[in-house]
């Protein structure tokens, strides 16, 4: 068997293979709305730096919660001019990690559930409070939502973030709802996490740009169990493409928290992402590769993402290779700080 044969298509085939069966589990796994009595300990933590860049989405999020009537407090590294406001002191203050982990330490309950929100992101409905009363009945202690993107000013960044989730209802879903433990992360949008296992975890972890990954393997680590909760969350998509780069670049750090906890899963799951891209074209030598197949099932993502977006297909197809091009920036230079979208 002549070695460019296994390296360009046998492996690839085999990678490819197992990548797609990931996502049908996922995809096929059916997550609906748990009937069970809302949760009533509960608080809704959204978490801000409070300046002009964020203030617009901000605001969208807090009369979002409260059309809803939810429960909720914003920490901020700023006062706002809102009803429920706690400031960050500044030598606590410095990130998003930092942050939470202040709020932890003087204000969470061991018997309360926390339901974390980025500011431009909100639940569309809340089921999630069933989700949460009937999981954590059953030992469950952490949770996520499917994430929806509503259009930022960028039609591109808004039709490539579809993508996300497609992720969540399949390989996420495959995690979260199968193998029930958090192997490939979890989002800061609509965290649920159990107050005790909040204190426990949250303040010794240690500062990070990627705090809700790493919150992930630390639950990864302990062998708590996770849900996929059927709420939506809507999530403001970058404001341009260098935004949405920069995002996906900081993103890069969690391969960092995934080699440093050992997650073999994600990094294959990230190097499987690469390799699938590079290996589609050998379909030209050797006939129809399971490359190919998850080439086509993007392609479709970026596809309705453009419809939604009601932009041309071809410009979508292209600057999904920016997917690729953030992330590789992120790995070969390695961010320390939290960059700040513009939501205006």
């Amino acid at each position: 068997m002549a070695i460019d044969y296994v390296v360009f298509y046998l492996v690839p085939n085999i990678i490819g293979g197992f990548y797609a069966f990931i996502m049908a589990l996922g995809a096929v796994k059916r997550v609906r709305g748990r009937r069970a009595p809302p949760v009533e300990n509960y608080l809704v933590v959204v978490v801000t730096v409070g300046d002009g860049r964020v203030l617009p989405a901000l605001l969208e999020t807090v009369a979002q919660l409260e059309r809803l009537g939810l429960r909720y407090v914003v920490v901020s590294s700023r006062p706002l001019p809102l009803r429920s406001v706690l400031v960050v002191p500044p030598e606590e203050d410095g990130s998003k990690y930092r942050a939470v982990r202040w709020f932890v330490k003087n204000y969470a309950r061991p018997d309360v559930w926390y339901v974390f929100l980025d500011d431009d992101s909100y639940p569309l409905d809340t089921r999630f409070l069933s989700d949460i009363a009937y999981y954590g009945e059953r030992g469950y202690v952490a949770g996520n939502g499917v994430l929806v993107p509503r259009p930022g000013r960028s039609p591109l960044a808004y039709a490539l973030d579809w993508v996300r989730w497609f992720h969540d209802v399949t390989v996420y879903r495959f995690a979260l709802e199968v193998l029930r433990r958090p192997v490939f992360g979890m989002h800061g949008e609509l965290l649920m996490v159990r107050g005790d296992v909040l204190r426990e975890i949250w303040p010794a972890m240690g500062d990070t740009v990627t705090e809700d990954f790493r919150f992930a393997m630390e639950l990864l680590r302990r062998r708590y169990k996770t849900f996929q909760s059927a709420t939506r969350v809507s999530i403001r998509s970058p404001n341009s493409l260098a935004d949405f780069v920069r995002q996906r670049a900081r993103w890069a750090n969690a391969l960092r928290d995934a080699a440093r906890y050992k997650n073999a899963p994600y990094i294959g799951l990230i190097a499987a992402g690469f390799a699938l891209w590079t290996a589609a074209p050998s379909t030209w030598l050797y006939g129809p590769s399971a490359p190919l197949l998850v080439s086509a099932v993007y392609a479709a993502v970026y596809l309705y993402g453009s419809l939604k977006a009601r932009r041309y297909v071809l410009d979508v197809w292209l600057a999904s290779l920016l997917e690729l091009v953030g992330l590789a920036a992120g790995i070969v230079k390695r961010g320390k700080t939290f960059y700040i979208l513009d939501k205006t």
